[in-house]
């Protein structure tokens, strides 16, 4: 089997009906989960037209720590640090975070973190086309519902770069109706800490400032750490009024970003940006980074809910 057309390696798996099969994999973060309170997540994805897939959720708090939650999935209801289960061809999923079980059943605190998502594949197809994504919803209080995408780790053709990346930008408003939040996973192998800047309509920067320190990759775990915050809580500095540019630059230290726009009943995912203050640097570095896959995906890949079916 050749994986390369999903930036991925060839491994061996369990099959359902005995054996070893041979599988691709694809992985990657949803950077931000928050469970509870008010905050409902939930994941969807569903199996390619080109075969059944195993999938593989794996939750951690902002410190990069696994994360127990309550869960509703293919599977059932459970209480775990990590979901997986079987996707026959063209089935879908949602799997929806309740919180910790704690909080059960009231679950009225929320929890935050990031979920690691790992996919199994039969070809190299199934990899390149399974896209799954994360839903925020913020009922009854507001009727915010936002879908955010995955950060993959590698990349899969020359045209769908990597996830991580050391500055990325986005436009936005905030202001006494708009407001803008963010968050940052670390995808470095230190902590680091990230500037955050804001440039004006004429493209002056107006505010600066800097994230807590976040915990790097960590061997432990598998996971970085992350952080989201309002973009007020770090700029102390007032907002430009109207629109206006926001970059998060790590220095040498990658990233992965996200940017929410709040506006009274309306919310919006922000479309984040490579950037970079290189004149040399091409459209295409994202893609020359190196590859954190082969550090985060084990050489031993577990079996997943009795295996992929033939």
């Amino acid at each position: 089997m050749d994986c390369s057309a999903a930036g991925s390696q060839t491994y061996t798996i369990p099959l359902a009906s005995g054996g070893t099969g041979y599988v691709c994999i694809v992985s990657g973060t949803f950077l931000w989960l928050a469970a509870g309170g008010s905050w409902g997540t939930s994941i969807r994805v569903s199996a390619p037209a080109s075969g059944a897939i195993g999938v593989d959720y794996s939750f951690y708090d902002p410190s990069g720590s696994t994360l127990t939650l309550d869960s509703t999935s293919p599977n059932g209801a459970a209480s775990s640090n990590d979901v997986n289960f079987v996707l026959k061809t063209n089935q879908p999923s949602d799997v929806n975070l309740l919180g910790a079980p704690s909080d059960a059943p009231q679950y009225d605190k929320t929890q935050t973190g990031s979920v690691y998502a790992v996919f199994y594949c039969p070809n190299a197809t199934a990899c390149a086309t399974v896209l799954p994504q994360l839903l925020y919803a913020f009922s009854p209080i507001k009727p915010w519902s936002l879908s955010v995408p995955i950060s993959w780790d590698g990349f899969f053709s020359d045209v769908q770069v990597a996830g991580a990346w050391t500055q990325w930008s986005a436009t936005g408003i905030n202001d006494a109706t708009h407001f803008v939040s963010f968050v940052v996973y670390s995808q470095s192998t230190v902590a680091s800490v990230f500037t955050v800047r804001v440039y004006d309509s004429t493209g002056s920067l107006v505010g600066q400032g800097t994230t807590p320190v976040i915990p790097g990759y960590s061997a432990v775990t598998q996971e970085g750490g992350t952080y989201g915050a309002l973009l007020s809580q770090v700029i102390s500095t007032p907002l430009p009024s109207g629109v206006f540019k926001v970059t998060v630059d790590g220095g040498s230290n990658s990233s992965s970003v996200s940017f929410l726009q709040f506006s009274g009943d309306s919310a919006a995912s922000l479309q984040v940006a490579f950037d970079t203050t290189s004149a040399t640097t091409t459209l295409a570095a994202p893609a020359q980074r190196p590859n954190l896959r082969g550090v985060r995906v084990p050489a031993s890949v577990h079996q997943v809910s009795g295996g992929l079916p033939k």
